[in-house]
């Protein structure tokens, strides 16, 4: 049986186009770069040369760090699409889990709470265009005994995922950003990691938020887990007053915008307590693709938008602060040195913020 389609009249479909020419001239204004960051007067030389003595150097290469739950190693990659090491904090020795199988490069590495490892890389890409190939990868699997390849998961992954501290679930985002823009597919799912024997495998998936929820004027990346119970997923809504962190009850389904201001913000690292989470930051930008002028600002989780700076890497011309993450005592904060106008993410070496020496 075939059911007819519904007939749009005139005045409907007036308004269908006058609401898809709306959404498109917004994302194209959202997704484009203002000039805003050139108006900036910075100082020469590197951030790096006057550090204030709360923060040190922790690594002269390297990027998007992740701690373990012991506070003792730091898991990080050595590109955008890369190896991953890892760091002890103590000794300050770098050892490569992924040398010792063939891959493709990797854009994020997590600990999970099994002290396994969530991987999201590229399958099939060639090795001459792993910069590429950051916006095509699937979520993977790595025994933390270091045996073996990493394992897929079948499970297509931008940017980064969100991992438990409590048990095996993991949250992700579907996206075809940047292939499609205006009606392109940007979801939030959960799921939970099962490992039998050798094998593991995704089960339980769930889409928690897309799109339709910020009226098609938002791209999506899941972040963290809110922390301590875990009942709220902590998101991005890139485009969406410039960029917002957002976060979604996992029972009720409720949406809560924790920016609430018209600057650039990407959710980042949460502190252990639940109470706030390192953003990073640019003031002044209205757009999903900032300028560059990135710094760190650590923004309260009570709905209040309050928020304070903790890095000023941006007063040097060319340079910025990004990648937060906090360590499980929530005493020491990882992050990078970023070069403004490299790719996003990028970092050249990674510092260690202290927050006990810091000022309050």
């Amino acid at each position: 049986m075939i059911t007819p389609r519904p007939v749009i009249h005139s005045a409907q479909r007036v308004l269908v186009i006058a609401r898809t020419g709306l959404i498109c001239v917004l994302l194209t204004v959202s997704l484009v770069a203002c000039r805003r960051g050139a108006e900036i007067e910075s100082r020469g030389g590197s951030p790096t040369d006057d550090l204030p003595a709360w923060i040190i150097p922790l690594l002269e290469s390297g990027l998007r760090p992740d701690w373990s739950a012991d506070g003792r190693r730091l898991i990080y990659l050595d590109a955008l699409v890369g190896d991953v090491y890892e760091l002890e904090l103590e000794t300050g020795e770098s050892t490569s889990l992924t040398a010792h199988f063939d891959h493709q490069g990797f854009t994020r590495a997590r600990y999970l709470a099994s002290g396994d490892l969530l991987l999201c890389g590229p399958v099939g890409a060639s090795a001459d265009a792993r910069e590429g190939s950051r916006w095509d990868t699937e979520l993977w699997f790595l025994p933390r005994s270091g045996q073996g390849p990493a394992q897929r998961l079948e499970e297509p992954c931008f940017e980064g995922p969100a991992v438990s501290r409590r048990d095996m679930q993991i949250a992700w985002t579907r996206s075809d950003y940047p292939d499609e823009i205006v009606f392109g597919r940007s979801e939030i799912w959960t799921g939970r990691i099962v490992v039998e024997g050798s094998n593991a495998r995704l089960v339980d998936r769930r889409k928690r938020v897309d799109r339709a929820d910020f009226m098609y004027l938002a791209f999506l990346e899941t972040q963290d887990f809110r922390p301590p119970d875990e009942n709220e997923l902590l998101f991005t809504a890139y485009a969406y007053m410039g960029g917002e962190v957002m976060g979604i009850d996992l029972a009720s389904g409720a949406l809560i915008n924790y920016s609430r201001d018209w600057a650039y913000d990407e959710a980042e690292g949460v502190f252990p307590d639940g109470k706030s989470i390192a953003v990073e930051r640019e003031v002044g930008t209205y757009t999903a693709v900032p300028v560059g002028d990135i710094d760190i600002w650590q923004l309260a989780l009570d709905g209040s938008g309050a928020s304070r700076r903790l890095t000023y890497f941006t007063r040097y011309a060319g340079y910025g602060a990004n990648n937060p993450v906090i360590s499980p005592d929530g005493r020491k904060m990882a992050f990078g040195l970023r070069i403004k106008g490299g790719g996003h993410g990028n970092a050249q070496g990674m510092l260690l913020y202290d927050f006990d020496q810091a000022p309050r």
